[in-house]
């Protein structure tokens, strides 16, 4: 019988909406193809944690995770994306490559600064949930 690692949740990539050329799913994996290059975020390790709860026939998503380095210049750059709906590639806590949010239903970030760090969320709502790449 075969072990897989479990680790943290890490590798998370922001792709904004509107570079989104091609967004497929099916069943319980996802096809994407995009211009441009994703925000990748260097996020503290062990510190992402995805979340879906279901209310209904609808999935809320909210994903959590801590960012280093308080700055003015970081501060502008994550108010900045702020105004942007996203879509969040991960690898989640099994090493399996994982979507959250679509064009349809994007996520929102948001973030505050304590101890230090950035405190910063990414929120939605959705109809399933987060499917694999």
């Amino acid at each position: 019988m075969s072990r897989k690692l479990i680790s943290a949740a890490h590798n998370l990539q922001l792709v904004p909406v509107y570079n989104i050329i091609h967004f497929g799913v099916m069943r319980s994996k996802v096809v994407i193809r995009s211009i441009g290059k994703p925000d990748i975020l260097t996020i503290v390790p062990g510190t992402l944690k995805p979340g879906d709860s279901r209310n209904e026939d609808v999935y809320t998503k909210k994903h959590t995770f801590k960012l280093a380095d308080v700055s003015r210049n970081k501060t502008l750059y994550l108010e900045n994306l702020k105004a942007t709906p996203f879509v969040a590639l991960y690898i989640d806590e099994t090493g399996n490559p994982r979507v959250s949010g679509s064009p349809d239903y994007p996520l929102t970030f948001s973030f505050e600064i304590g101890g230090g760090l950035y405190n910063c969320t990414l929120s939605g709502t959705g109809p399933g949930v987060d499917a694999f790449l």
